[in-house]
């Protein structure tokens, strides 16, 4: 044989033979591909959950609010005859329609002669029991007790006063051993509390009920602190430690008109600013023209938070309640505690 034919065959084989090695070498680089069947399919990432916002957090109330939601305070009205309060109360469920003698609209099956918790009107959301003082002008006390459910009858002429008594329905209280005044609207309460807490108030012009004028000096110091001149200042209350309550009527700037109720003694002096537009008709009050109303004070108590103030504002068109409390160096009103009577 020939010596390149040799060399040929040594050739080929060599090839072979590496070929063969090469391609049986365990974890070598050109490894037979895997079988479709075998491919693991990557896993898609999911889609974010859609996450609820976060609901909204009630603020926290505040001492006055917390104070006002436990205490029992709720506002009535004597008789002509001064032995009962009536708390109105229209808010409840009508009752099948009854006739009787004096036409009072009754059921017997809601209402009986004798209290029972069961028998209030539905959804009062009103404990009477919960009341046994009441509080007048100038911070009389008297004790009062629940009496009956009074119905509401045809003679009802809307309006919340001693003639119409008989005619409202709502809660009566009855006060046997004094007579309270005609008519005059009064704060019912059954705390102690509210009671250990209330400051001695007397009418500053004696107990005929005047409202003397402010001293001059303490007018010059309202028209300083308000930059603002002084129509008139009347004192409607005085405390035994030196503080008095006043009403304030500013001077009018263009339309603008403003009325104050403040509390001053040594140490501080609290407004209650009521701006309004000129009307000369009814300025802050149907039909009483360009002046604020007739106010008089029920209760002045002092508390941690500040003092409490309860007034009474009465004007042509009716009377109303204003019960201020002290927040931020001034006085703020509880619309919560609203109550109105209309033509007293």
């Amino acid at each position: 044989m020939k010596k390149q034919e040799i060399t040929l065959i040594a050739l080929v084989a060599g090839i072979v033979i590496a070929s063969t090695a090469f391609s049986g070498c365990a974890g070598g680089i050109f490894e037979e591909p895997a079988p479709v069947d075998a491919i693991v399919p990557v896993a898609e990432e999911p889609e974010p959950e859609e996450v609820a916002p976060p609901e909204p957090v009630e603020p926290e109330k505040s001492a006055w609010e917390m104070r006002f939601e436990t205490w029992p305070m709720a506002f009535g009205f004597a008789n002509e005859e001064g032995s009962r309060l009536i708390h109105p109360f229209y808010d409840y469920d009508e009752p099948d329609e009854t006739e009787t003698e004096n036409n009072a609209v009754i059921d017997s099956n809601l209402y009986d002669e004798e209290y029972e918790p069961e028998n209030y009107p539905a959804g009062a959301g009103f404990d009477p029991d919960m009341f046994s003082l009441a509080i007048g002008t100038y911070s009389e006390i008297w004790p009062i007790y629940f009496s009956k459910w009074q119905d509401e009858t045809r003679g009802n002429n809307g309006r919340e006063n001693a003639n119409n008594f008989e005619n409202l329905p709502g809660f009566v209280f009855a006060q046997k051993e004094w007579k309270l005044t005609d008519n005059k609207t009064y704060l019912m309460t059954g705390m102690d509390t509210l009671i250990d807490s209330m400051l001695a108030i007397f009418p500053p012009g004696g107990w005929k009920g005047n409202t003397p004028a402010m001293a001059d000096e303490t007018v010059a110091s309202i028209e300083k602190y308000m930059n603002r001149g002084v129509v008139w200042a009347k004192s409607l209350a005085v405390t035994m430690d030196g503080g008095q309550v006043g009403i304030v009527l500013f001077e009018r700037q263009d339309n603008d008109m403003l009325f104050s109720i403040v509390y001053m003694d040594e140490r501080k002096s609290l407004f209650w600013n009521n701006p309004a537009e000129y009307d000369e008709t009814s300025t802050w009050r149907a039909d009483a023209g360009e002046e604020p109303g007739r106010f008089e004070p029920l209760l002045l108590a002092r508390f941690q938070e500040g003092l409490l103030l309860i007034l009474t504002w009465r004007a042509p068109e009716g009377e109303t309640v204003v019960v201020l409390y002290e927040e931020g160096g001034r006085f703020v009103q509880a619309d919560d505690l609203f109550f109105a009577r209309y033509r007293p």
